[in-house]
């Protein structure tokens, strides 16, 4: 499933990517254009705009009711019945949103701080902004995150679970 989201949905696109769900998000992008690439490319609108829920017409939309990105974030998963694929998860560019390459660690070396090629072992690249990520205190801070979204006892429990052993990530 892709989604294209709406100016004031930036830190749930940043969510859904974390996830591995194909997200575009801009703060620039205006109505008009964001229908246009949402048709042209088949994803569902995500959207808190009143006004842009009444244009889209039978184009599928989301429109979310919560502020909290977290509690936005189970309100998609609950709402379209989303299978959360641990595989899936931190495959995708933050920023960008393209999907990382697992890189050799020698790749990485004299591009990220020599702090983090000495105690990392795992890089990924993503070729379209040509950032670098590895699992440090940013990605404990986000399987945080997910455990907030989805607590024991949730039937997707195993998401964080198997990020957290390192399958997925």
């Amino acid at each position: 499933m892709k989604f294209i989201a709406d100016r004031m949905l930036g830190k749930l696109a940043k969510l859904l990517r974390i996830l591995g769900f194909d997200t575009l998000y801009s703060n620039r992008i205006d109505f008009k254009e964001l229908l246009r690439v949402a048709r042209e490319k088949g994803r569902i609108i995500l959207t808190k705009n009143t006004l842009i829920k009444k244009k889209v017409g039978k184009h599928r939309f989301l429109f979310i009711n919560d502020n909290d990105p977290k509690k936005q974030l189970k309100e998609i998963i609950t709402n379209l019945s989303l299978e959360i694929e641990p595989d899936k998860i931190f495959t995708r560019c933050l920023l960008c949103n393209n999907k990382l390459k697992e890189i050799q660690r020698e790749d990485a070396g004299g591009k990220v701080p020599d702090y983090i090629f000495e105690s990392h072992r795992d890089f990924s690249f993503c070729d379209k902004c040509e950032r670098i990520f590895w699992k440090g205190t940013h990605h404990k801070h986000m399987l945080t995150v997910l455990k907030e979204c989805f607590p024991c006892g949730s039937h997707h429990r195993y998401v964080t679970t198997q990020a957290q052993s390192g399958k997925g990530t």
